[in-house]
């Protein structure tokens, strides 16, 4: 049972109807650009809203209407600019091209069926199941790599990011839920479109 909070993103567990699948669906996707904050593993991924295509970590906020959600953050690889060779790894620094990282790849888990766990702000209760839940994002942990992001507030709200699915430990301080991208979030099955 989770006493504390300690958020860890979104982490890939297995399918819907419990086909296995503990994050092994990956793409992987090249980043020429800055992007200004970090990328962290457990982050939520956009594709194209306001990033000229390239890969960006979503905000506080996402939601129905955001568009451009291509999955979630399973790590990263990279040319170091000391090192001069590639590092794989759980996080990819702010403005990293600047810094002189080479040949950057973001992979995200892009699977619309996929379960995740999450840690959520509070307590839980079971009665949430299939409700929805919304997504704050705290940035992260260099010494980790992995997101601060967490659910809130699950509530009957068809626009929030979330869908609860289950519980690893319903009504503990901090629960941890057992999630899926809600209808319309994730670009792959959104109406929502794609800013160039």
């Amino acid at each position: 049972m989770a006493i504390t909070a300690s958020p860890y993103g979104l982490r890939p567990i297995n399918l819907v109807g419990g086909r296995p699948n503990p994050g092994g669906a990956m793409r992987e996707v090249s980043m020429t650009v800055n992007s200004a904050s970090a990328i962290y593993t457990g982050d939520v991924i956009l594709i194209g809203a306001s990033s000229a295509g390239q890969p960006t970590a979503a905000g506080a906020t996402v939601t129905t209407s955001t568009g451009g959600v291509l999955g979630v953050c399973v790590g990263v690889s990279y040319v170091d600019p000391i090192l001069k060779y590639v590092v794989h790894g759980q996080y990819l620094p702010a403005n990293a091209v600047t810094s002189g990282y080479t040949n950057i790849i973001i992979k995200v888990n892009d699977d619309p069926q996929q379960l995740y766990q999450i840690q959520a702000a509070g307590s839980v209760a079971a009665t949430t199941r299939g409700y929805q839940a919304a997504i704050e994002n705290f940035g992260g942990s260099a010494t980790t790599g992995l997101s601060s992001v967490r659910a809130v507030a699950p509530a009957r709200t068809a626009t929030l990011a979330l869908r609860v699915v289950d519980f690893v430990d319903a009504g503990s301080n901090f629960t941890d839920l057992i999630v899926k991208f809600n209808t319309g979030v994730q670009m792959y099955d959104a109406t929502t479109v794609t800013a160039a």
